[in-house]
């Protein structure tokens, strides 16, 4: 049976799930065409934000490129790519930076790396496995499999999670998963392992499971103008000139 937990107060809401989302080692947020994919990850970016870029950063893929390119001017952003050359790309980088992690946490005789966090921001893992599986498949695994312990999290977002086009070995490593509206039971247990999500409605509740079980959720929603003012806060704005 599922649990049922809503937030009523806005603290809780915008804060307190999403807070909860960024401390899982990997994400995966999948359900049907607008069911609120966009929203969930908005709201992720938009928490992890109270972070200076000294206590966390990004690195963002956006097949689509139009869902994420609005924090690509962010000075927590590592690298946006939205181009199938540079999403390899931005995986390397991903990777060479857990690498180097692991090299620090050995030197140190540590089996967690203290640092801030990286984020490794996916919009559609599907068309992202469709670009150039061969090679995007082993590097995302690999820092799926060794990133929890360097601090660097894969939060990844799909409204096909079948394991035709997401195989199993990557899917596993998402132990954290929100499950929103789905077309049918079977896409519901592809995401959380049981049905339920076929019955949610369209926009604003999401099931959310983690190693400590499955919670049904209503979803919180930063507008637009929240979204922009937090970029904008956050962007370096060019000095203006003096005139002589």
């Amino acid at each position: 049976m599922f649990k049922r937990k809503t937030y009523t107060t806005p603290e809780g809401q915008y804060y307190t799930l999403y807070k909860d989302m960024l401390e899982q080692p990997h994400l995966l947020v999948a359900g049907a065409t607008g069911s609120g994919k966009s929203v969930v990850i908005n709201g992720i970016i938009y928490t992890a934000l109270y972070k200076s870029p000294c206590e966390m950063q990004f690195i963002f893929i956006d097949p689509k490129r139009v869902e994420l390119v609005d924090y690509k001017p962010l000075p927590h952003t590592i690298a946006y790519a939205s181009e199938p050359g540079n999403m390899i790309q931005a995986l390397n980088t991903a990777m060479n930076i857990t690498e180097e992690r692991y090299k620090a946490m050995q030197k140190a005789h540590l089996k967690k790396y203290p640092g801030g966090a990286v984020y490794v921001i996916i919009d559609e893992l599907a068309d992202l496995m469709t670009t150039n599986k061969r090679q995007v498949q082993p590097l995302l695994q690999r820092l799926c499999q060794v990133g929890r312990a360097a601090n660097v999290h894969v939060i990844a977002a799909t409204q096909c999670p079948l394991a035709t086009v997401i195989p199993t070995p990557i899917k596993v490593n998402f132990d954290a998963r929100v499950g929103l509206r789905t077309r049918s039971n079977q896409d519901s247990r592809n995401i959380i392992g049981v049905k339920g999500c076929e019955f949610l409605p369209r926009y604003g509740k999401g099931y959310y499971m983690t190693p400590e079980g499955i919670q049904l959720y209503n979803i919180p929603m930063y507008t637009e103008e929240e979204l922009h003012s937090m970029v904008e806060y956050w962007t370096p704005r060019k000095p203006r000139l003096k005139r002589a």
